[in-house]
């Protein structure tokens, strides 16, 4: 059999083979498509209103404005509870803050961070505009509020409406250690309506990594609500 006789058998095996990988990229633009959906839903099945702030805590920014939790309603935003004089974990959950800040620049509008102090007496918005920009932190502009006020009234507010409280150590080894205050490490996610929708241990092994994945897809689907 000479070439030219093979040649249309050829031409026609080509054509099934681009037929069949056109197929098979189909199959799977279309299953990645349905499994990004999937996730979509599933965030949202796992987002529950834990809690509606309907009072607004008031306080200054790192500015020097007044501001209030008021001013976020129609934003989706991130709160985490620190002070600047913490010793250790405090600048660990702010980087993470600042990773979520950057991953969502586009987002500017839609979504605001807030790092309030629990340590108001000591934390002023000078002390925290300057802890934010130290050692190359880069916290503290665009969309961001780092956030002081009256200690009382924070940590009241705090305690009554995001069930997180603050307890004074007492023993120095400790407090050399761990710093003078002991809190938890978290971040609180709050929707455009002003309902708190999920706690996220940000810090340390395997609950803080998928916690990481979790915020990232729970802040997605809020963008789209």
């Amino acid at each position: 059999m000479s070439t030219n006789d093979q040649a249309p058998g050829n031409g026609k095996s080509l054509v099934l083979m681009i037929i069949g990988i056109v197929i098979a990229l189909a199959v799977m633009i279309f299953w990645n498509v349905r499994q990004m959906k999937r996730g979509q839903e599933t965030a949202g099945q796992q987002l529950p209103v834990i809690a509606q702030l309907d009072q607004p805590l008031e306080g200054i920014n790192h500015r020097g404005e007044k501001i209030s939790f008021a001013d976020l309603r129609g934003k989706v935003w991130v709160l985490a509870y620190f002070y600047t004089k913490c010793p250790a974990g405090c600048e660990g959950v702010m980087g993470r803050m600042k990773e979520l800040q950057d991953e969502f620049a586009s987002e500017v509008d839609n979504l605001q961070f807030v790092g309030l102090s629990m340590d108001p007496a000591n934390d002023s918005p000078e002390e925290m505009a300057e802890w934010g920009k130290d050692q190359d932190r880069g916290m503290g502009d665009g969309n961001w509020w780092f956030v002081t006020g009256d200690t009382k009234e924070i940590r009241n507010y705090m305690s009554k409406h995001f069930r997180m409280n603050v307890t004074q150590r007492t023993d120095p080894a400790d407090i050399s250690a761990f710093g003078e205050l002991e809190h938890e490490f978290k971040f609180v996610l709050v929707d455009q309506k002003g309902a708190i929708r999920y706690y996220y241990d940000v810090l340390g092994g395997p609950t803080g990594d998928s916690h990481a994945v979790k915020i990232r897809e729970d802040i997605q689907y809020l963008l789209k609500q």
